[in-house]
C-alpha cells in the first residue's frame, strides 16, 4: 500500500464547521482524497480497477452508484473497472481488502482504493435510525432510541459485571485521552483543535440512560464525521510502474475477513466473536507467507 491521502474529517470540534454553513459533498471529498494519491502515483493512467468503500449514501445523501464518480476524480478514469462495497463499520477494510484481492487476482497491478462518509446531513436522531441498517433492522422498533450506542451499551454493562465497572471505566477514559492525544498530532483529524487539558477526567463523566444510554457516555463513542481517504494497492510490478521505491510501501503480510448471521445475538457480550476470528485468519495467513519466504 502506496500513497495515502486524508481529507479533514469534518463535524463537530473543528473550528470551521457549522451545522448552518454549506460543506463539501460526496463528490468534493472523493475528488479531493483521489487526486491526492493519483498525484503521488504517476497519474490515472497508472491505475488498473477501482473501488470506493462507503456506508448507506444512498440515505444520508441520497446517492447512490459511487462508482460512477471515478471518472468525475479523473477523467483518465474514464472506462476502467470500478465497485463499490459495503459492511456497515468494516466498510472501509473491505474496500481495502476488495483492492488486495484484485492484485493476488493478477486482474490489476494498482488499484486506487477510497473510503468516504459524508453523514453530517441529517440530526442524529435520524442519523441513529439510518445507522441501524448496519444491525438487523427487525431489531429496530425493540432497541434503543440511539440503536448502536445502545447495542454497545448492553455490552458495557456485561463487561462491567465480568470484569469489574471502575477498573473498565478507567480503561475507557485512558482509549479516549489516547485518541485525542493522537488527533492532536494530525492536523486532519476531526479532534485536532481540542484544547481540553484533563482528557481522563471529562472521560470518567457518569452515563446517564435518561440522557443517552445506560453504560456508556457520549466520549466513549465516535462522532459523526465527513471526509475520505484514498490509497493505492499495488503489486511489485505496480510499484514500479508508479517509480516508487518497495522500501517507501507498506507490505501487506496477512489478512482475515469473516462474517456472521445478522440475524442472532451474540452468545457473549464480551466477545466480538468475528473480529477475533479474522484476526486469527490474518496471523495464520502471516505465519504460512513468512514461512514460504525462509523456506525460499
Amino acid at each position: 500500500m502506496v500513497a495515502g491521502y486524508n481529507t479533514i474529517s469534518m463535524g463537530t470540534g473543528r473550528k470551521e464547521f457549522s451545522p448552518k454553513k454549506e460543506r463539501p459533498g460526496l463528490e468534493e471529498y472523493l475528488k479531493e482524497a483521489g487526486q491526492g494519491t493519483l498525484k503521488m502515483i504517476g497519474g490515472a493512467i497508472n491505475v488498473d480497477e477501482c473501488a470506493v468503500g462507503n456506508f448507506i449514501a444512498s440515505r444520508f445523501n441520497k446517492q447512490a452508484n459511487l462508482a460512477g464518480f471515478f471518472p468525475f476524480i479523473d477523467e483518465g478514469l474514464r472506462g476502467k473497472p470500478a465497485i463499490r462495497v459495503e459492511g456497515a463499520c468494516g466498510t472501509g477494510a473491505l474496500a481495502l481488502i476488495t483492492g488486495i484481492k484484485s492484485v493476488l487476482a493478477e486482474t490489476a497491478e494498482v488499484v486506487l482504493v477510497i473510503g468516504v462518509e459524508v453523514q453530517n446531513t441529517v440530526k442524529a436522531m435520524y442519523g441513529a435510525d439510518i445507522l441501524a441498517g448496519a444491525g438487523w433492522f427487525k431489531e429496530r422498533k425493540e432497541g434503543h432510541a440511539y440503536f448502536f450506542p445502545g447495542q454497545f451499551s448492553d455490552r458495557a454493562g456485561a463487561y462491567f459485571e465480568k470484569y469489574g465497572r471502575d477498573k473498565t471505566r478507567r480503561a475507557f477514559a485512558r482509549w479516549y485521552r489516547n485518541a485525542i492525544e493522537n488527533a492532536r498530532l494530525c492536523p486532519t483529524a476531526q479532534e485536532f483543535h481540542n484544547t481540553t487539558k484533563d482528557l481522563e477526567a471529562l472521560a470518567m463523566t457518569e452515563p446517564n440512560g435518561r440522557s443517552f444510554v445506560d453504560h456508556l457516555n457520549v466520549y466513549d463513542c465516535s462522532k459523526v464525521s465527513d471526509g475520505a481517504s484514498a490509497i493505492a494497492v499495488v503489486s511489485e510490478k505496480g510499484l514500479k510502474r508508479a517509480g516508487i521505491p518497495k522500501e517507501q510501501a507498506i507490505e501487506v503480510v496477512g489478512f482475515g475477513q469473516v462474517e456472521d448471521d445478522i440475524t442472532k445475538k451474540p452468545s457473549d457480550l464480551t466477545i466480538l466473536s468475528t473480529s477475533r476470528l479474522a484476526v486469527k485468519n490474518a496471523l495464520e495467513y502471516f505465519d504460512k507467507e513468512l514461512s514460504v519466504y525462509f523456506n525460499n
